[in-house]
């Protein structure tokens, strides 16, 4: 069964450099993130304005869902369980 991606919103998380989203496996809740110097590799390196972050998830949301889904079934997980698309899984 795929992950369901709900809400379709992320939000930074300035203490550990991620943006969060979050997903679900049927009845199950999977914490996901996006490192920050991931998202900026999706933007070219290119930081401009308050709420950048957020804009360049929006843009690039499904490949990194896509990529958060992979780590899951992979098995790639913080510590806390969290799932996490760092700027190495953007080139594999």
């Amino acid at each position: 069964m795929p992950l369901s991606f709900k809400p379709d919103r992320a939000v930074y998380d300035p203490t550990r450099g991620v943006m969060r989203f979050f997903a679900t496996d049927g009845p199950l809740l999977v914490n996901c993130a996006i490192s920050k110097n991931a998202l900026i590799v999706l933007d070219d390196g290119s930081l401009r304005g308050g709420g950048v972050l957020e804009r360049i998830y929006e843009r690039h949301r499904e490949r990194i869902q896509a990529l958060a889904e992979r780590n899951y079934r992979l098995r790639k997980r913080e510590k806390d369980g969290t799932i996490i698309v760092r700027r190495k899984d953007l080139t594999n």
